[in-house]
């Protein structure tokens, strides 16, 4: 009498028996039996195949749960701590826009265990492609989400994602693989790694200080003008006191738009005194992070004086110190002052670098960053009152050439 096939094969590796076996929906899965007794391995097989053929209908098998199922249970995740964490809001939306356009159309279906390492290297020449001959070759427009509820469009760019970018979308992906281990869907040892390769360093644009100072008198003059035309004089005002005050604190354009006057800590008090002694400080926030206090350099406090005088002038009050600091006409908080900053790039022939590289409202916090360091701030202090890292600064923010540090490199006799 013939006896059954075995469901299981054992086989050696090293000293101990481990046992192979598949289970359908989840291929192929091996474990140490740590013996080196093949009927203490036989017995030990036996109950490794039950529990993982139980573990399976029961949904309990590591890696049964298909991805886009964790990818939206993790959403949810990232919505509930958005709830409690506000300022991960912007976070979620991010990765939910990159989980739901790239990740879930690629992965589907497939269960977490399945998707390895070559898996994941199709993936990104997938994504890569997706705008230029992929399934986004075909889309023109592509809608977003104001903060207030109303949606808009923008025109969708037919070109391979920056490197930046795929590393920033590789973050939701990870994010998706650790959810799942911590669900139990995965063991840590089973998550699948890609390497992205270093990024390639790249200075960002800034001004030179003779660039600036053209921009400044531009905004200066544009400003003078338009003065007898309250909406148009409020507006050139706003852009001239935003460009003084990013190159003398070096903050990010988010954290300029969240000032309120409450954040300018100690102006009221500090206009009564000589120009010479006065000192500011400020609580700047923006990019997920929770209000930090910075130094600004003396010369932007009277920048934070013409925009309390333009709003005075406009409402006939002095701003409240939950009033934004950059305003519209109407007093409401400004968002973007992309359009006027172009206008003054376009006029003054600034709008690109040397190297073809567009300026924008960044290019100020370089072009402090730059600034500071030729004025003999070393880069980790410096890092902390920028709130970023001295890696950050050395990437990205620092046009320092030698010879501007030429006295300091050459020493003295």
């Amino acid at each position: 009498m013939d006896s059954f096939p075995l469901p299981y094969q054992l086989f050696r590796r090293g000293e101990v028996y481990w046992v192979r076996f598949s289970i359908k929906g989840h291929g192929q899965r091996r474990f140490s039996l740590g013996t080196k007794d093949e009927t203490e391995a036989h017995r030990l097989a036996q109950q490794k195949y039950q529990h993982s053929v139980w573990s399976a209908d029961e949904g309990l098998l590591a890696g049964k749960s298909s991805f886009d199922k964790v990818a939206r249970q993790y959403l949810e995740h990232l919505d509930d701590l958005a709830k409690i964490q506000p300022k991960k809001l912007n976070v979620a939306k991010a990765e939910t826009a990159i989980i739901e356009r790239y990740l879930i159309p690629y992965f589907g279906k497939s269960t977490m265990l399945s998707i390895t390492e070559p898996k994941l290297y199709s993936y990104l020449d997938w994504r890569k492609a997706y705008w230029v001959t992929g399934p986004g070759a075909k889309i023109d427009r592509i809608e977003y989400q104001f903060a207030n509820g109303k949606r808009g469009f923008r025109k969708a760019k037919h070109e391979a994602p920056h490197p930046n970018t795929i590393r920033r979308e590789a973050s939701a992906l990870r994010g998706i693989f650790e959810y799942a281990v911590r669900l139990g869907h995965l063991k840590r040892g089973d998550v699948p790694q890609v390497r992205l390769g270093a990024v390639k360093k790249n200075k960002r644009a800034s001004f030179s200080n003779a660039e600036f100072y053209t921009l400044w008198s531009a905004a200066e003059r544009r400003m003078i003008e338009s003065q007898g035309q309250p909406k148009l004089s409020h507006e050139r005002t706003t852009i001239f006191a935003f460009i003084s005050v990013a190159f003398h604190t070096g903050l990010r354009p988010t954290e300029l738009f969240n000032l309120n006057w409450a954040h300018i800590v100690g102006f009221k008090e500090e206009r009564d005194k000589p120009l010479s002694e006065r000192r500011i400080r400020i609580d700047a926030y923006g990019k997920g992070m929770a209000p930090r206090r910075m130094v600004p350099k003396v010369s932007a406090f009277s920048a934070f004086d013409l925009l309390w005088t333009i709003f005075n002038k406009t409402h006939d009050r002095e701003p409240l110190p939950e009033d934004p600091v950059f305003t519209n006409f109407e007093g409401q908080r400004v968002g973007s002052l992309k359009r006027s900053l172009n206008n003054l790039l376009e006029e003054t022939g600034l709008k690109f670098d040397a190297f073809g590289r567009a300026r924008t409202t960044y290019s100020f916090r370089h072009t402090y960053a730059s600034n500071q360091i030729r004025d003999g701030v070393d880069v980790y202090t410096l890092a902390i009152n920028m709130r970023t890292s001295v890696r950050m600064i050395e990437m990205y923010y620092s046009d320092v050439q030698p010879e501007d540090r030429a006295k300091i490199l050459e020493g003295e006799f």
